[in-house]
């Protein structure tokens, strides 16, 4: 009952996909006119690739009367010391917009140890994990491994990670100085780089390594750490956190940007630098993405979530006067 209850609840406002309970934890979807595979996937939860992988289906195209299966993971989970919703959605493969409306928390919800969450349809558990006290047996789950909740990265300070739960409404944040990201627990010093005179062959040479906070070297960097990495072996001093690096070099107005110009982001909603990026041109950027677990190269403006979090960009290498952003 609560299997259809859920996926009755997700599919409600829907365009006329008839759903029918099937074995425990499956429900077929008969497809309707008008439906398609992204409006399906999104409605259960699941990506689109999810969806056609569980159909053993090669191609997004549908025809009308065809009948889907979807596969429900009713799994609730206990919050622990130090989670977020950032880390949490990161961690079962869902959206945190995705974690909050199953939980019924609203955008910009902290989360406190003891809290019980309920994790969305299309959740996965993560290979060789253990289920915490707390967490329910998920119905047929995608992955049958469980999960104990590993503890929270953390420098010198113990602060945790700058990527926290995020607020729905920006206010306009400008550049200005911010909470200092913790240094590592070790001593990194940036690694030098192969063809280092080339920052952008330095910085597309650094793509896929593994996020790491607090890292600076290619076994693993954090975003600040990733453009040490780029641009001390060219002699350009910078210092080492993103909310440091946002007051370094002049500021440069958002149609000005060039190649090369660092890139920041508010992505705490709370009016400070917490990300930092290396813009690319043609409107990419490249940047240690801890929600993907390693470098990537991501859109500036055309992206629905780096767009709005967007706050400003400098020029740290030598070359074209930058156009000041009037104040």
């Amino acid at each position: 009952m609560s299997v259809c209850l859920l996926l009755g609840a997700l599919l409600v406002g829907g365009a006329g996909a008839q759903t029918a309970a099937g074995p425990a934890g499956q429900v077929s979807v008969t497809v309707q006119p008008g439906d398609t595979a992204f409006s399906l996937a999104r409605r259960a939860g699941l990506s689109v690739q999810e969806l056609l992988t569980l159909n053993g289906l090669s191609s997004p195209d549908l025809r009308v009367g065809q009948v889907l299966t979807l596969r429900v993971v009713p799994l609730t989970y206990v919050a622990q010391p130090g989670d977020t919703l950032y880390a949490l959605a990161r961690r079962f493969g869902v959206r945190v917009e995705a974690l909050l409306e199953a939980s019924a928390l609203p955008p910009g919800a902290v989360l406190k140890a003891g809290q019980v969450l309920t994790l969305p349809v299309g959740a996965t558990m993560p290979v060789g994990t253990s289920v915490p006290a707390g967490a329910s047996v998920p119905v047929a789950p995608v992955q049958a491994q469980s999960f104990t909740p590993p503890a929270p990265a953390v420098g010198a300070a113990g602060a945790a990670s700058p990527f926290q739960p995020l607020t729905p409404t920006q206010t306009a944040p400008v550049l200005q100085p911010g909470s200092p990201m913790p240094r590592s627990q070790t001593t990194d010093t940036p690694s030098p780089l192969a063809g280092a005179g080339d920052w952008r062959a330095a910085a597309l040479s650094l793509l896929n390594t593994p996020y790491v906070f607090g890292g600076t070297t290619r076994a693993g960097t954090d975003c600040s750490g990733l453009v040490l990495q780029v641009f001390t072996p060219l002699g350009v001093p910078l210092p080492r956190t993103s909310a440091e690096q946002a007051r370094a070099g002049q500021p440069v107005a958002p149609e000005a940007l060039e190649a090369g110009d660092l890139v920041f982001f508010d992505t705490e909603g709370a009016g400070r630098v917490s990300h930092v990026g290396i813009y690319l041109g043609e409107d990419q950027f490249i940047s240690a993405n801890s929600y993907q677990g390693r470098v990537t190269v991501d859109h500036l403006r055309a992206d629905r979530y780096w767009g709005p979090r967007f706050v400003g960009a400098r020029r740290v290498l030598p070359g074209a006067a930058p156009l000041a952003v009037n104040r």
